[in-house]
């Protein structure tokens, strides 16, 4: 299937319509395709001058993609923003909400989508720092990198329109090569997963306990795991453990590891969304406002109030 059970068609409309803000799903198309070409796409955005295109939304998408964006953009990547003064490279996945508002000027590029299932059983992309929670996302690039990212592109292109029968595992290669490049000049993150096997799987069930509770994107969601007591429990562990564990894996305590997360998630709702400073206390689980203020402005160095109006 893709994004949003779209068939090709419609997937190359609905991209196409992202890219001008419309952001809309086509229903009704009755080609049918097939698995691995049904998890996939490249699409070209031509030039064009900065009064026609009109920004995305700021949100997550259900696909994984990688967007080469030449021209000036504001872009809006969790809780970052990034000024693009020329071209840059982007690495989006869908636990992630993102948007980008071009600035002045004519703007091109090339990007793919493709759903988590098309790397089924072809390797772990959530495991690169391009796509990892705390990894880099958005590289500008020199004009010589530039044009190597684009001719990993048109070699996409080519594969992707021939009828040579093992295409999608020629498309899964340039994919990684994309991929590595940005993953060898993204700064080095700590990567836990050189550790025990006991020690990994604890650390992946905590992070996947902690990451399923974001983004908040609607006012009926909140936060129901947020000290290191709730993350305990829920995997069966003495908190001490745990927090061992983490500090051994990750470098961080279990209670730092959470407010971290809180916080990056407070800047996304506070800059990106219309929801009342005490509404996103008790969705980030604090009981009162000014808990959540005093916490904010310890890690920021500003009031929630203050920090909105920037």
């Amino acid at each position: 299937m893709y994004p949003d059970g779209l068939c090709g068609r419609c997937l190359y409309f609905h991209t196409m319509n992202m890219q001008h803000g419309e952001d809309r799903t086509l229903q009704g198309c009755q080609i049918e395709w097939t698995k691995e070409l049904g998890n996939f796409n490249i699409i070209s955005v031509d030039s064009l001058t900065g009064y026609h295109i009109q920004p995305i939304p700021y949100k997550r998408r259900n696909f994984y993609k990688i967007n080469l964006l030449k021209g000036k953009y504001n872009l809006h990547f969790s809780d970052r923003t990034y000024t693009i003064k020329k071209q840059a490279l982007l690495f989006a996945n869908p636990s992630i909400s993102y948007n980008w508002i071009p600035l002045e000027g004519s703007h091109s590029g090339v990007y793919c989508v493709f759903t988590p299932e098309f790397f089924h059983q072809f390797g772990k992309i959530n495991e690169y720092a391009v796509f990892h929670p705390n990894g880099t996302h958005v590289f500008e690039l020199e004009d010589h990198q530039c044009e190597e990212i684009e001719n990993y592109f048109e070699r996409m292109r080519s594969e992707f329109n021939s009828d040579y029968i093992h295409r999608y595992d020629l498309l899964r290669n340039l994919i990684f090569e994309i991929i590595h490049f940005g993953t060898k000049i993204s700064p080095r993150i700590n990567d836990y997963r050189q550790h025990s096997d006991s020690a990994k799987r604890i650390t992946d069930d905590f992070l996947a306990l902690l990451e399923r509770q974001f983004p908040i994107e609607t006012k009926g969601q909140h936060l129901t795991l947020t000290s290191p007591m709730d993350f305990a429990d829920k995997l069966s562990l003495h908190v001490n453990y745990l927090n061992r564990v983490l500090k051994k894996t990750m470098g961080s305590s279990t209670s730092k590891i959470v407010q971290e997360r809180i916080f990056r998630e407070s800047k996304v709702l506070l800059k990106h969304s219309t929801i009342t400073i005490s509404e996103i206390s008790y969705l980030l689980g604090f009981k009162e406002v000014t808990h959540f203020s005093n916490f904010f402005r310890k890690l920021q160095g500003t009031p929630p109030s203050e920090y909105r109006k920037v």
